[in-house]
Parts: structure tokens; C-alpha cells; sequence
């Protein structure tokens, strides 16, 4: 009799326990389903209210290579590894991408590489707002350690081309259905462990150098080489998107000023073809003049 009511004490312990955890559950979820109801909703876009974009042309195509190969897609978002498998790069070497966009495949290809540095730095420059700016408390103290980031420059030295990859893209426009076409161009460098660990430090020692920053600050600063180091083949999924609209801007900067660049080269190319006109239109009229004095001289010695 004993054990029996044993048995029973033990089984009403554990179904009230269970009963606890399951009132706790469900006021959890409850909880949890009143916070997600307040979360606003995006609705998602209509299929005909985006923009198409595909893929028309790319490298190697005639030779049966896909218009947007894993190692690439795995280059974009930070990792590095399929790439240097796929080409035979040395596990040891810090390997990055830079792309850019362009009328032309020669354009998109010459901004890729000269902006290499700019997409460096902002890898760079994210690192160190997102790590050390969420610690700071003063405002004046955070934006001078952005401006610090942002106008220190990755000097990018000892690299290595290994590969670049081009796309052409067309975009129709979902509301005019208007087509435009533009090339984008990847190019993919590798530089040695030392090199990235030398870029690394020289970049934050610039920064601490630049700015008005406390020990603490400078400290943090500090703390983020070794993880630097040891991140240099990972972008965070989260910062890429922040990384990739400041190279866009930097880039677009870059574009503005070569147009504005051509554009004044332009100019002065006009003029320079309005003067040479002008020239030749007062050598036109001295001859005229100079022709009219001779045959006057000619007439002249007819009447004498």
C-alpha cells in the first residue's frame, strides 16, 4: 500500500511539474506570439514589380563555364576556401576579391583593379566602427574614429593577380520594361599571410594616429589585430552589405570624377578646335587681303 502511494505522490509530482512547464511553455509562446505581432510585416514585392536582371554573356562561355561559378558566389560572401581549391593557391595566402561595374568590359576591368585598395579599406573600416564604435559613448569621439576609418587608405602592396571573371548584365526596368546593359568585372587577388598582417597594422596604426582617441579606444583598437589576423579570409554576412554600399559610393565617386575628368578634357578640346578655327579664319582673311593689295598693285601699274 505503501509503494502504491508512493507511485501515485511520485506521478501527480511529476504530471503537476509537467502541467508547470507546459503553463510556463505556453505563457513563453505567448509572450513570444504577442512581441511577433507587433513586429511590422514587410510585404514581399510582386514579381512584376522587380526589376529582371539575367546574365547575357560571360568568361568562358563558349568553353562551358557557368555564368556564376561557386567559387564565386563563396568569394562574395568572404570565404575563400573553394577558390583555392579550385585554383591551386596556397592554403597560407589571404585571398580577396574587387569588383566593379562599367560600360565596357575594359572599363569595369580597370575600375576593379584600381579600386582593389578602396574595397580593402572598407573591409577594413567596418572591422573597426562595428568592433571598437559600439564600446564608445561619446559621440565626438566616435565620429572622429569614422573619419579616422574612412579617409585612412589601404596602401595594398606584394600582391598577386590571380584570376579575373567578367559578366554582362541586362536589367529591364519592371515599370518602363526599359532594357539596359552594363559588365561587371571581379578580380581576385592573393597576397601572403605577412603581407595582409602587415596591411592590417599598418592600416590601424593609421588610424590611431589620426584621430583623437583615448588610451581605452586606442587599447580596443589594438585588441581587433589579432582578430583581424585570423579573420582574413571571413566577411562577416552581415557587414557585407554595409561594405558593398560604400564601395558602391566610393566607386560612383571614382566614376564622377573620371567623367567630370572627360568631360573637361572635353571642353578643352573644344576649345582648343574653336582657337585653331579662329586661326584659320584670320589666315583666310589675311590672304584675301594680302591677294586684294596684289591685284590692286596690278591695276595700278596698268593705269601708270
Amino acid at each position: 500500500m505503501k509503494k502504491i502511494s508512493i507511485v501515485c505522490a511520485a506521478v501527480a509530482v511529476v504530471t503537476a511539474g509537467a502541467m508547470l512547464v507546459s503553463c510556463g511553455s505556453t505563457q513563453v509562446a505567448d509572450k513570444r506570439s504577442i512581441v511577433e505581432d507587433k513586429r511590422e510585416k514587410v510585404p514581399e514585392a510582386k514579381t512584376d514589380e522587380i526589376d529582371k536582371v539575367v546574365v547575357v554573356d560571360w568568361t568562358d562561355r563558349a568553353l562551358g563555364e557557368v555564368s556564376a561559378p561557386t567559387w564565386l558566389k563563396n568569394m562574395r560572401r568572404g570565404n575563400s576556401d573553394t577558390f583555392k581549391e579550385s585554383w591551386k593557391v596556397e592554403a597560407n595566402r589571404v585571398v580577396k576579391v574587387s569588383m566593379a561595374t562599367g560600360k565596357t568590359e575594359a572599363t569595369a576591368q580597370a575600375l576593379s583593379r584600381a579600386g582593389f585598395a578602396y574595397t580593402q579599406a572598407a573591409e577594413l573600416n567596418q572591422k573597426v566602427i562595428g568592433r571598437v564604435g559600439q564600446g564608445l559613448n561619446d559621440v565626438g569621439q566616435l565620429e572622429a574614429l569614422f573619419v579616422a576609418a574612412s579617409e585612412t587608405k589601404a596602401d595594398m602592396t606584394g600582391l598577386r593577380e590571380e584570376t579575373g571573371f567578367f559578366q554582362k548584365i541586362r536589367t529591364t526596368n519592371a515599370e518602363t520594361g526599359q532594357k539596359t546593359e552594363q559588365f561587371v568585372y571581379y578580380t581576385v587577388y592573393s597576397m601572403s599571410k605577412e603581407t595582409w598582417d602587415a596591411l592590417c597594422k599598418k592600416y590601424l596604426m593609421d588610424i590611431m594616429g589620426g584621430a583623437d582617441l583615448t588610451t581605452e579606444t586606442q587599447k580596443k583598437i589594438g585588441a581587433l589585430f589579432s582578430e583581424m589576423k585570423e579573420d582574413a579570409d571571413k566577411k562577416e554576412t552581415a557587414k557585407q552589405a554595409e561594405e558593398e554600399a560604400l564601395y558602391k559610393a566610393q566607386m560612383a565617386r571614382l566614376e564622377a570624377e573620371r567623367a567630370k575628368a572627360n568631360a573637361d578634357a572635353a571642353k578643352s578640346n573644344a576649345e582648343t578646335a574653336k582657337a585653331g578655327l579662329k586661326a584659320k579664319e584670320m589666315d583666310a582673311q589675311e590672304a584675301q587681303t594680302k591677294k586684294a593689295t596684289e591685284e590692286a598693285a596690278v591695276l595700278a601699274s596698268y593705269l601708270m
